[in-house]
């Protein structure tokens, strides 16, 4: 399912329409393989947890 919905996205994100109205609002269109988008939102994860902790940032 993972790699239909995949697939579903790159086909949409190579149409000249769906890019200008995803740039419109300021997003950079960019496909990349379930792993990679794993692997990305880890490290943003990681990124995260450092500056939430060194900042004192709490969860009410």
């Amino acid at each position: 399912m993972i790699t239909r919905l995949n697939e579903g996205v790159v086909q949409a994100l190579k149409l000249q329409d769906v890019r200008e109205r995803l740039s419109g609002l300021g997003v950079e269109p960019i496909s990349s393989t379930p792993l990679e988008l794993a692997n990305i939102i880890k490290a943003e994860m990681t990124d995260y947890a450092k500056l939430s902790k060194s900042a004192n940032i709490k969860v009410d």
